[in-house]
């Protein structure tokens, strides 16, 4: 039920305030009524999301911005002088790598002209890095949210509402009210960790497009490899040079005989060669394939592991220093996987992983394939993923899969109420799949025209979490 639609008779006086200043505008609280629709979720819970963990304070502070950055070339640089002189662009995708950091100084022109812009980032680590690394160029303008304790998120979301800022944080500064936002940067926003995997299931993405609706702020998907639903939604797509990613080395597995071994005899030669010339490699493996192709990689090479020689999965690449020889050891197995967005989800963690080799002479990443004429493989060598997302779009549109069409996904653990599968079959304008059986309950699948499906499934959640299940409303499903 929407605030609007409630019965005033229920509602209480206004005892007192509480805090020196308010914490939403009407216009984000436009977003975040979008937002419990959408994700069939209370305002409530929304609204503890947009709002500091403790009572903000009222502080005045001044700023002092390094430089204006004016004399940049990059494809930043033209929107932030838009922004700076108080006009909205439409969606803007920048394609090409984020590390070097070189855009930074861009945002600057916003803060100089006292509007405020926000970055956000996948992992704190990577805050911690940019921060970092921004600070010589931003001054006391920047305000880095990296910190999980609530005094620290607190003194974070005070400094925000602060004009001429530049936020730099995770995905939970996406709904942060902000003095004068004007300008949002999502980095590599088709990463997993940009959609909370906890109801409401949040996603950067689809927040920061509603808040560039409601409130006149330019949204920016900057990476090497934007999500088919940014392309579908027509944004304007500018490049970053000739290649999102340094040139790779494509090793052909197709003829090696049986028991050749997980990592090829040329790989092995390139990790015990970046060894001796004081370099660190990562070999880019999953979770069922690490202990054994750490066994293989030390004994084979000689090289102990350790800091120059690292094997792990994604999660580790956030985190992962200067590295001068990345290796992709299966990525033909990456594409097995039976998520929908397998092609889409391959591509971009290999481009991170090209992306992630510090530059330098014989710097590299190498690629293991038994598929080197794949379309993968081929986009992996032009360094150019826009050509295969536009082939991933058109194939998800045949077999009827996001953003072809939209989806939700209900899932029900624990003890099951009453007439779930019925209740969901009655739902206007949808058709339903499942139930599957999941970990302790049920998963069902809603398709089709989601509008009046999400508000009617409002009350049935409350009925079903009032009966002791638990309940999660998977949004904009990564997974069906």
């Amino acid at each position: 039920m929407e605030l609007a639609d409630r019965d005033e008779s229920r509602l209480k006086g206004v005892a007192g305030v509480s805090g020196a200043q308010p914490v939403f505008t009407p216009d984000l609280l436009k977003t975040l009524n979008w937002a419990a629709t959408h994700y069939v979720a209370p305002v409530s819970v929304l609204l503890a999301k947009s709002t500091p963990p403790n009572l903000p304070k009222k502080t005045i502070s001044g700023s002092n911005v390094t430089n204006d950055g004016t004399g940049s070339t990059h494809p930043l640089s033209e929107i932030a002088n838009s922004v700076g002189e108080g006009i909205r662009r439409p969606t803007q995708v920048i394609v090409g790598p984020w590390q070097k950091l070189e855009w930074v100084s861009c945002l600057a022109t916003v803060a100089a002209t006292g509007h405020s812009a926000s970055v956000i980032a996948a992992s704190a680590a990577e805050v911690t890095r940019i921060a970092e690394e921004a600070y010589s160029e931003l001054g006391d303008v920047l305000v880095a949210v990296s910190g999980d304790d609530d005094a620290s998120l607190t003194r974070s979301w005070e400094q925000c509402q602060q004009p001429g800022r530049v936020i730099i944080g995770t995905p939970r500064i996406a709904t942060w009210q902000m003095s004068d936002l004007g300008l949002i940067i999502v980095l590599e926003e088709a990463r997993r960790a940009m959609k909370d995997r906890q109801t409401p299931t949040l996603h950067v993405r689809e927040i920061v497009r509603s808040r560039s609706m409601f409130e006149g702020i330019t949204p920016v998907f900057f990476g090497p490899t934007p999500s088919v639903e940014v392309l579908a939604s027509g944004a304007q797509v500018t490049k970053v040079g000739t290649r999102a990613w340094p040139l790779v080395e494509v090793i052909d597995r197709s003829d090696d005989a049986p028991g050749a071994g997980l990592l090829s005899e040329a790989v092995i030669a390139a990790l015990r060669g970046n060894h001796r010339r004081g370099g660190m490699s990562f070999v880019l493996t999953n979770h069922r394939m690490k202990e054994s192709i750490e066994a293989e990689a030390s004994a084979r090479s000689g090289v102990e592991l350790g800091p120059m020689l690292n094997v792990g999965t994604e999660r580790d690449l956030a985190g992962l220093g200067p590295v001068s020889l990345t290796v992709a050891s299966n990525p033909d197995g990456m594409l097995l996987s039976r998520s929908y967005r397998s092609s889409e989800e391959t591509l971009r963690l290999l481009a991170r992983l090209a992306n992630a080799v510090t530059p330098g002479s014989g710097h590299r990443m190498m690629v293991q394939t038994k598929e080197p004429g794949s379309n993968l493989i081929q986009a992996l060598r032009r360094g150019d993923p826009v050509p295969y997302l536009e082939k991933v779009l058109i194939e998800r549109a045949r077999t009827g899969v996001p953003p072809s069409t939209s989806m939700m996904a209900v899932e029900i653990r624990g003890e099951q109420p009453e007439g779930v599968a019925e209740s969901l079959a009655e739902l206007d304008d949808v058709s339903t799949l499942g139930p599957l059986e999941i970990e302790d309950g049920f998963r069902w699948l809603i398709d089709g025209d989601l509008r009046s499906a999400r508000r009617n499934l409002r009350p049935l959640v409350t009925k079903w979490r009032e009966s002791g299940a638990t309940v999660r409303i998977d949004a904009d499903p990564i997974d069906l």
